[in-house]
Formats: C-alpha cells, sequence, structure tokens
C-alpha cells in the first residue's frame, strides 16, 4: 500500500470520526422527547458535549497523521524525479 493510500485513510478516518460526534448526539436527541424547540438545542449542547473532547483529539491527531503521510509521500515523489 502506498503512501498515500494511507494518508487519505487516516484522513477518511478522521472524517468519520469527526461525524460520528454529531450522529451520536443526534441518535441520543432523537430518543428523548421534547416539548419545545429551545429544549431540544439545550439537550443537543449537552449530549455533544459529553462527546466533544475526545473525538475532537482523535479525528485531530488522524488529519495530522494523514497530511504527514501525503506530505512524506510528495517529497519522496520530488527526490525520485530529480534523480532521474
Amino acid at each position: 500500500m502506498s503512501k498515500r493510500s494511507v494518508g487519505f485513510g487516516f484522513i477518511a478516518l478522521a472524517v468519520i470520526t469527526f461525524c460520528v460526534k454529531y450522529l451520536s448526539a443526534a441518535i441520543f436527541v432523537s430518543e428523548t422527547e421534547m416539548d419545545t424547540l429551545g429544549g431540544m438545542q439545550s439537550i443537543l449542547q449537552q449530549s455533544l458535549s459529553t462527546v466533544n473532547s475526545p473525538l475532537n483529539e482523535i479525528s485531530l491527531f488522524l488529519v495530522t497523521i494523514g497530511i504527514l503521510y501525503l506530505l512524506w509521500s510528495e517529497m519522496e515523489n520530488r527526490l525520485q524525479q530529480r534523480k532521474a
């Protein structure tokens, strides 16, 4: 597997972990009964705050690794082109 594919894979995992935060909050909110729209907003904010930190850190870490792999791949390609 090339470094470019691994980089895109890490970035895809970062996008998935970022989206899981909102999906889990939406599932939690959909299971609760709300009387008003204002109640829905406060419940959504509470559910997002419980899953906010770990998933943001994981997705940021995965994006960083993915970008580093992409840069590494591009640097190797340029070095090979200069040698040839």
